[in-house]
């Protein structure tokens, strides 16, 4: 699961940007967070941005998946320029902090005009208060922690991460293994783009499809049963079968989200939903979130991080301040990014639990706006 990421220098992010999702010392809904029994630290299941139209919010997933895909498939990223508008001369930073029920990684990664200036990969056990350096890598070499010192680093290339390389040149190494699990627990998805694959995928498995049919269910969606025979998904609606095309976009998008939800839940996935509530209706896109917010149904550490103007959702009947986060971009196009349980309103005061969130956020009292003139 991820604990926090930050990035510089990645199309409207200039200054480094964190994404924490460590609880905030706020007291509400303590027991939906995802907590280590060994450090006792409270992970974020879900986290929504909101912000105007161009503020950002895209981007801070966008480079989420930028970080992974520079790992997995480098030949390909190293090659995509995604600074901030005609800063190519400066380094883009990208920091990554994951975990998993014993073990914490922190991943360091600077490239600049397609090569890697320095990249860290830091270990730490749960039960520890310090990182071990599992390996270093600046412009003057390169440093191998214990049990990769015997790796022949010569065929490493400046524009290929040295995570990429050990991934495949020490894919037996525990730490190793261990991160790049992680990092395939990443998903992201565009929600104006998603087709069928997460629901075929979901009802191959037969513990994913139990849940998907079961949320389906909760939802009053009248649907009793989903299966994908002979190449063709079929639902019974009303006692009729029906294709999924069948039941009309936003009820065909909720029951794929609702795979993707499933699958993830049981696989302990992370997923990244750009335009989180795509063609849902708001008590389906609040039974999304609450797939991951109950801790009875998310047992394996799933996360959901979206973007979403889905108002209703921005409430404190259904999300932690810490879960709430608000996208800026200021004139010069450059994005920051902040929770509302450290936002600092005009009077100075903190934003309080009882507020009615979307209302304050309408009237652009949390610092992100749209002010429409009159047409002349």
């Amino acid at each position: 699961m991820i604990v926090q990421f930050t990035t510089s220098n990645f199309k409207s992010i200039r200054d480094a940007a964190e994404l924490s999702l460590l609880e905030a010392n706020i007291t509400e809904y303590p027991k939906t967070l995802i907590r280590s029994q060994l450090d006792g630290i409270g992970i974020l299941p879900a986290l929504l941005l909101y912000g105007a139209n161009g503020s950002g919010k895209s981007a801070v997933l966008e480079a989420i998946r930028y970080m992974t895909r520079l790992v997995r498939e480098p030949q390909t990223a190293m090659k995509e320029q995604h600074c901030f508008y005609g800063n190519e001369e400066e380094t883009a930073g990208f920091v990554l902090l994951v975990r998993n029920s014993e073990h914490e990684y922190e991943y360091v990664l600077r490239i600049l005009k397609g090569n890697v200036t320095e990249e860290t990969l830091f270990f730490r056990n749960l039960t520890d208060t310090t990182y071990d350096v599992v390996f270093d890598r600046d412009r003057e070499g390169v440093f191998l922690g214990e049990g990769l010192e015997d790796t022949d680093v010569s065929p490493l290339t400046d524009d290929v991460p040295m995570l990429s390389f050990v991934m495949a040149e020490a894919k037996n190494h525990g730490q190793i293994a261990e991160v790049s699990g992680l990092l395939e627990k990443i998903r992201f998805v565009d929600c104006s783009l998603l087709d069928n694959a997460p629901v075929i995928d979901a009802l191959s498995e037969a513990d994913v499809a139990e849940i998907l049919k079961k949320a389906l269910s909760c939802v009053q969606s009248r649907i009793t049963d989903i299966t994908f025979e002979r190449e063709k998904i079929t639902v019974v609606r009303d006692g009729m079968k029906l294709s999924l095309e069948e039941l009309g976009k936003g009820m065909a998008q909720m029951v794929r989200l609702y795979a993707l939800a499933s699958s993830a839940l049981v696989h302990g996935e992370t997923l990244l939903l750009d335009d989180a509530n795509q063609k849902l209706h708001p008590k389906a896109f609040r039974f999304l979130l609450e797939m991951f917010t109950d801790p009875q149904t998310n047992v394996n550490g799933a996360q959901l991080l979206g973007t979403s103007y889905d108002m209703p959702t921005m409430a404190n009947s259904v999300l932690r301040r810490d879960e709430i986060w608000m996208t800026d971009c200021s004139r010069d196009g450059v994005t920051r990014i902040y929770p509302l349980a450290l936002f600092l309103k005009e009077n100075g005061e903190k934003v309080r639990k009882d507020e009615t969130y979307f209302k304050q956020f309408l009237e652009g009292r949390y610092g992100t706006d749209i002010v429409p003139e009159p047409m002349r």
